[in-house]
C-alpha cells in the first residue's frame, strides 16, 4: 500500500517543478524584454516579474524541504538553517500578497478612462513601483523578524506541540508578544487584501459600462474583443486563484492553532494549498503572454536560413546553379 508521506511526496514535487519552471520562464522573458527589446517593455512588467520572483522563492524555500521530509530525509536543517529557510519563505510569501494588491491595482489604473480622476495618477504611477517594492521587503522584514525567535529545527520527530508552519519545523512556545506579531501579520494581509478587492470591485464596474456602451454602438462588438478587457480578465482569474487558495491555508492554519495536539495531515495539507497559488499563477501569465510565441517564431525564422545553408552543404544537387 501506497504511504501517504510518498504521496504527499510527489504532490509537492510535482507542484514545485510546475510553478519552478513556469515562473523561471517568465522571469526570463522579462529579464531579456529589459536588456534586449527595451521597446517591447511595459510597466506592468516589472511588477510581474517581481511576482513571479517572490513566487520562485516561496516554492524554493517551503516545497524542497517538504519534498525532502515526504521522502524521509529528516533533521537536514539545523536551528540556524531552520531559522533562516522560514524567515525568508515568509517574507516571499508577504512579498507575493503586497505584489499581487499592487497587481489589480495598476490594473484599474490601465483600464480607467484618460478622462477619469486617475488620469495624472495613471502617468506618474509606473515612477513609484520601485519605491512600492522597497516598501514591501522593509515592511515584511520587520514585520517577520519574530519567526528568527521562535522557529526551531526539530528534535524530536514524535514530540507535537502547537506551531503554525509545517511539520518540518517546530516553533517555541512564546507568549510575551506573540500574539502582537500575530496581529501585524493580520493586518498586513488584511490592508492588502482590502485595497485587492477595492480595485477589483473597480474594475467590475468600469468594464460593466464599457460594455453596455459597446452594445449601443453596435451588436456585434464585445468586451472580450478588447485586448484591455483580456489582460483584465486574466488578472481577475490570477486574483481569484489567489484569494482562495490563501483563505484555503488560512483556514487550515486557524484550525491547527486551536488544536491542542499537532496534526501533521493537516499542517500538510496547509503547506500544499499555501504553494498552489505561486504554482499556477505564471500558467496563467504564459496563457496570456503573446510576446513569447512571437520570440519562438522568430528564432525559428533566424534558424532557418542556418538549416538550408547546411542543406546546401551536404546536398549540392539540390542547391540552384
Amino acid at each position: 500500500m501506497v504511504s501517504s508521506d510518498l504521496i504527499f511526496g510527489m504532490a509537492f514535487f510535482f507542484q514545485c517543478a510546475i510553478g519552478i519552471v513556469g515562473n523561471s520562464i517568465l522571469l526570463m522573458l522579462y529579464v531579456f524584454i529589459y536588456f534586449k527589446k527595451p521597446q517591447q517593455k511595459k510597466p506592468m512588467d516589472l511588477i510581474l516579474a517581481h511576482l513571479t520572483l517572490a513566487n520562485m522563492i516561496s516554492l524554493l524555500t517551503r516545497g524542497i524541504p517538504e519534498i525532502m521530509f515526504s521522502f524521509g530525509m529528516r533533521h537536514i536543517l539545523d536551528d540556524l538553517g531552520s531559522k533562516l529557510l522560514m524567515y525568508i519563505y515568509r517574507i516571499a510569501r508577504g512579498l507575493s500578497t503586497s505584489t499581487t494588491s499592487l497587481l489589480s491595482m495598476f490594473q484599474a489604473l490601465i483600464i480607467s478612462p484618460n478622462k477619469s480622476m486617475w488620469a495624472s495618477i495613471k502617468i506618474r504611477a509606473p515612477r513609484y513601483i520601485l519605491y512600492y517594492f522597497f516598501f514591501s521587503w522593509v515592511i515584511n522584514a520587520v514585520i517577520y523578524i519574530r519567526v528568527l525567535e521562535i522557529v526551531e529545527a526539530p528534535k524530536n520527530i514524535t514530540i507535537t506541540s502547537l506551531s503554525y508552519i509545517s511539520n518540518i519545523y517546530m516553533s517555541r512556545q512564546v507568549k510575551n508578544d506573540f500574539p502582537t506579531f500575530i496581529l501585524a501579520m493580520t493586518l498586513h494581509d488584511l490592508t492588502f487584501h482590502f485595497l485587492l478587492g477595492l480595485t477589483s470591485t473597480y474594475m467590475v464596474l468600469l468594464l460593466y459600462r464599457h460594455s453596455k456602451q459597446v452594445q449601443h454602438i453596435h451588436s456585434t462588438l464585445s468586451i472580450r474583443s478588447f485586448p484591455e478587457a483580456k489582460a483584465t480578465q486574466t488578472i481577475f482569474l490570477n486574483l481569484s486563484i489567489f484569494v482562495l487558495f490563501y483563505w484555503i491555508n488560512n483556514c487550515f492554519t486557524v484550525y491547527l492553532c486551536f488544536q491542542i495536539e499537532k496534526q501533521p495531515v493537516y499542517d500538510t495539507i496547509a503547506s500544499f494549498f499555501s504553494r498552489c497559488y505561486p504554482a499556477l499563477s505564471p500558467l496563467l501569465l504564459i496563457g496570456r503572454e503573446n510576446r513569447i510565441s512571437k520570440f519562438y517564431c522568430r528564432s525559428r525564422k533566424a534558424q532557418k536560413p542556418q538549416k538550408n545553408f547546411v542543406d546546401r552543404l551536404f546536398n549540392p544537387r539540390t542547391s540552384p546553379a
